[in-house]
């Protein structure tokens, strides 16, 4: 008999990211607590373009949705958890948000009063440390998550490394994704699809287009991208999303006829502007100020375009360069000269893409992340 799973995380109210929740039911008797529909905009666009419930007829799972109470990602709580909890046993309870957050210290007390033989466990993806009284009032914050944490799922090395400097043990920490991607719409594309995919984003048909999309901002290093672009001065460069540059962008499209900004898409719609790139770029940089420290957690929009067979290439910064896994196609974070410079060595050299693209179907499925997870929670219930 498979063990029972309460997954607990505001990321499965995104449509596309419960095909995730699919895989892991293979695991376990899974049932997974997650938001309810919310009225906001997201890169731009309606939340409604994320979320819906299409995919009930053809879920192995139970999804819950509650109503959040709170603002941020990290200050709200679930009204109604509670009578979740009570109403049958599980054997681990699993929380994805940061070691602060208010709903993961809300499920641990509920886990403790209604779930006491079961094991507790977190998913966390920070990876620095706040500086200042910041990092003095999360230190203790830290080593009273890990005392009371039964297994911790680290979504990179150096969050894995952050919670065992607070007491956490090796044995009980797993670093691995927190979602896969789908290689049923994450492909690489025939000639022919190329051409079709150009025209229906409005860009050339022949060019080599370098590409990024994601949050229009600072830390993303698209200063650098465009920079390194105009060193090339043979690319175009194609940019899809939304932020707080979009206007300045905008300005530089005025003197830049290789520079397209395309609109923000919903999931589904994602792959189809990738599979239309040469090159994928994720040009992040670290932030380190009272107001924000940060640094790349995973990249996930990576692994897509390595799915859909585009050579990629990112950043020194943060997770970047775990999840490309190749050194040639890493280049030192704020560095423009450099980024241009694997830009070009990516021209010259098609083996990258081939590459990347059997390191994504060996090990960033939603299938081999479910399988990654499952071995770990099933040894930390037999341990």
């Amino acid at each position: 008999m498979r063990p029972g799973l309460l997954l607990i995380g505001h990321t499965y109210a995104a449509l596309e990211n419960r095909k995730k929740l699919q895989a892991l039911a293979a695991h376990f008797e899974l049932v997974c607590v997650t938001s309810t529909p919310e009225q906001h905009l997201v890169l731009g666009r309606p939340s409604s373009d994320f979320d819906n419930d299409s995919d009930a007829p053809t879920r192995n799972y139970q999804l819950i949705r509650l109503p959040r109470s709170g603002k941020t990602s990290t200050t709200f709580h679930y009204s109604g958890l509670a009578a979740v909890m009570r109403s049958r046993r599980f054997d681990a309870v699993l929380v994805e948000n940061e070691p602060w957050a208010r709903v993961c210290w809300q499920a641990r007390l509920l886990k403790a009063l209604f779930q006491a033989q079961a094991l507790f466990g977190e998913f966390t993806w920070e990876n620095v440390e706040r500086p200042g009284w910041k990092g003095l009032m999360l230190a203790p914050i830290y080593r009273a998550m890990t005392a009371t944490t039964d297994f911790i799922i680290a979504g990179n090395e150096a969050a894995s490394q952050l919670v065992q400097k607070h007491g956490a043990r090796a044995d009980n920490v797993l670093v691995s994704p927190q979602l896969g991607v789908d290689l049923d719409n994450h492909q690489p594309a025939s000639s022919a699809e190329h051409a079709a995919l150009r025209q229906g984003c409005g860009l050339p048909a022949d060019a080599f287009i370098v590409g990024y999309c994601g949050r229009l901002t600072e830390e993303k290093g698209l200063h650098e991208l465009l920079q390194a672009c105009d060193a090339l001065q043979n690319v175009h460069l194609a940019i899809l999303g939304s932020g707080r540059l979009e206007s300045w962008l905008k300005e530089q499209q005025q003197a830049r006829p290789w520079l397209h900004l395309l609109p923000p898409r919903p999931h589904f719609e994602i792959p189809a502007f990738l599979r239309c790139l040469n090159v994928f770029v994720l040009a992040s940089k670290p932030v380190r100020t009272m107001q924000l420290c940060w640094e790349e957690q995973f990249g996930h929009v990576l692994i897509e375009a390595m799915a859909c067979g585009v050579a990629t290439i990112g950043s020194s910064s943060g997770a970047i360069p775990e999840v490309i896994g190749y050194e040639e196609a890493v280049f030192p974070h704020g560095d423009a000269a450099a980024l241009a410079g694997r830009i070009r060595g990516v021209m010259n050299d098609s083996t990258i893409a081939q590459s990347q693209l059997d390191r994504t179907r060996s090990l960033y499925t939603h299938e081999a992340v479910a399988a990654q997870w499952a071995a770990f929670i099933h040894h930390q219930l037999a341990a």
